[in-house]
């Protein structure tokens, strides 16, 4: 499952979990493996994010350019995910959403 964390560890941070036989705890397996944190501290989110960390895309307006996912964010006002890329080597501070980008 995907969520929003909200602990001090991951604060803000989408991240992929699996909830624990307790139901009390989750266990963190992006964007760190093997955190465990209470799970009133995750805001579930419905859908996973199109793109993945390490995956080639290019921004829908320069397919020529290629980046790589480096973060995937969630924008709190849009309500969607937010990624990061770096190309040749160097992190775009420009933020792209599910619209802007295309797989390679």
């Amino acid at each position: 499952m995907w969520g929003i964390c909200f602990d001090s560890k991951l604060f803000q941070c989408v991240v992929e979990y699996e909830t624990c036989t307790d139901s009390t705890t989750v266990n963190i397996v992006y964007p760190v493996e093997g955190l465990l944190i209470a799970a009133d501290k995750i805001r579930k989110l419905e859908n996973p994010p199109q793109f993945f960390n390490g995956e080639l895309v290019s921004p829908v307006n320069h397919p020529e350019i290629v980046g790589v996912i480096r973060e995937i964010g969630w924008h709190f006002n849009n309500q969607d995910y937010m990624y990061f890329i770096t190309v040749n080597g160097r992190k775009r501070n420009k933020r792209y959403y599910n619209k802007d980008l295309i797989k390679q």
